[in-house]
């Protein structure tokens, strides 16, 4: 019995010592393994180019020798040089454009597996940079700058280069532009009360800007102003004869507007002052007002100017006060004459003034003409002193026979903030009358009242 068990015992220490053997060389032959590095170059596009509302994003593939014996990572940065050269070579056609640097991003490296022959990473590139040259091929480079763990890059496929011909990942209507709301790529007429505001300085015509699409950050545009195209157009046919090109100092205007964030659109004005107006009777004057740039989005080439067109004898405002016969309900103890009587809220003088006693809210003022005058607007000055006299309720009523009124404006709280201000008050749809009366019916709390001027202006 105790030689079987010696005799088995000889056979497992054989066993033990052939295992032991070829254990060893299976770890060195592992080992080897382990410590082959791997040769790692550029690939290509590795599946489906995805585009959202603020990137397109293109999955792209770097290829190995041979699998990863160990986990490493591979170092990348994007390398425009690599694009402009490959465009500089000549093999591209002339509708091929590197794209801004600073409009890709990308990981600064990506991880290997163990055993892999490849790995992906993605390149993204700003929706704005890829509509900006729509209907073009965009080039985007980059390069593998180091290998981790011993494993070598290839000399001959460290830089890459992704060609996207933008007609694939975007239609027209996908493009995110920027367009003129009003008068987009036409002339805008400013005439009778149409596509423009009237103040007391001048007149205004408000221009909107529209993003199409979803709105993003903020950005910025910039506009310009042309001459040139002015008298282009005119000699063409396209503006009157008679048309006048505004000059610098003739009108304002800003050089930039902004869109704010999550906002699809923006508003400016175009200002001219009644004096330039005033010295153009009988003439049209224009003003071609184009965007030159964006910081961010595309310019929609057909919607990125409007002219301007102001028919002077059609938008000019006259004051016409002292064309009507003026009256009061109640006036001055000296009568209207007297240094504050009721002819001083009409004389065109804004130092005088009309004061009133034993005020109680049933103060009225009428003027009446021998023709219907369309009143667009009026004005009211404050007194010189104490503001508790100054009227803060009041409506301006209009007939064609002196016996039916219509109210055609009315106010309530209305405050002037300082002495001797005057303030413009503009009627909603207004129509031509005869007859107009300002009835009075509060003050700011005084037993008297007191206003500077009244002034009624007519409208084309």
């Amino acid at each position: 019995m105790k030689k079987k068990i010696n005799l088995y015992l000889s056979y497992l220490f054989v066993a033990a010592m052939a295992f032991s053997a070829c254990s060893r060389e299976d770890l060195k032959e592992f080992e080897s393994t382990q410590n082959n590095p791997t040769t790692v170059g550029t690939g290509s596009i590795a599946g489906q180019v995805i585009k959202t509302n603020e990137q397109v994003v293109v999955p792209v593939s770097i290829k190995l020798s041979k699998p990863a014996a160990k986990a490493f990572e591979v170092a990348l940065g994007v390398n425009q040089e690599a694009a402009l050269e490959h465009i500089a070579d000549g093999n591209l056609g002339s509708d091929h454009v590197a794209v801004a640097a600073e409009s890709i991003m990308l990981p600064n490296a990506i991880k290997v597996n163990f055993g892999a022959d490849s790995s992906k990473f993605e390149i993204k590139i700003t929706r704005t940079e890829v509509e900006k040259y729509f209907g073009k091929n965009i080039v985007i480079g980059y390069k593998i700058t180091e290998a981790g763990k011993g494993n070598n890059i290839d000399p001959t496929k460290t830089d890459g280069v992704i060609i996207l011909n933008t007609a694939d990942l975007l239609v027209l209507d996908d493009i995110h532009y920027i367009s003129f709301t009003n008068g987009a790529g036409e002339v805008l007429v400013a005439k009778n009360q149409t596509n423009y505001e009237s103040a007391s300085s001048g007149m205004s015509i408000p221009i909107g800007i529209t993003l199409a699409s979803f709105p993003g950050p903020t950005f910025t545009v910039n506009l310009a102003t042309s001459t040139d195209t002015i008298a282009q157009l005119i000699q063409s046919g396209v503006l009157p004869a008679n048309t006048v090109a505004l000059q610098a100092g003739q009108f304002t205007m800003p050089s930039r507007v902004q869109v704010a964030s999550n906002a699809r659109t923006a508003n400016f004005n175009v200002d001219v002052p009644w004096s330039v107006i005033s010295a153009n009777v009988n003439k049209q004057l224009a003003i071609m007002v184009e965007m030159t740039s964006s910081s961010l989005h595309v310019i929609n080439p057909a919607k990125s100017y409007t002219i301007l067109l102001i028919d002077s004898e059609n938008v000019i405002e006259v004051d016409v006060t002292n064309q009507g016969v003026f009256s009061v309900n109640k006036d001055n103890s000296g009568g209207p004459n007297a240094g504050e009587g009721s002819l001083k809220f009409i004389d065109g003088n804004y130092n005088s003034k009309w004061l009133v006693g034993s005020f109680v809210g049933d103060l009225q003022a009428k003027l009446v003409f021998s023709t219907p005058q369309k009143i667009g607007s009026y004005t009211l000055t404050s007194g010189n002193d104490a503001s508790d006299r100054d009227p803060n309720v009041w409506h301006l009523e209009a007939s064609n026979d002196g016996i039916t009124w219509t109210t055609i404006d009315s106010r309530s709280a209305e405050v002037f903030s300082s002495r001797n201000l005057t303030r413009r008050f503009d009627i909603d749809l207004p129509k031509a009358y005869t007859h107009y009366r300002l009835n009075i019916t509060s003050n700011v709390g005084s037993s008297l009242f007191q206003a500077s001027e009244w002034r009624m202006i007519r409208i084309p």
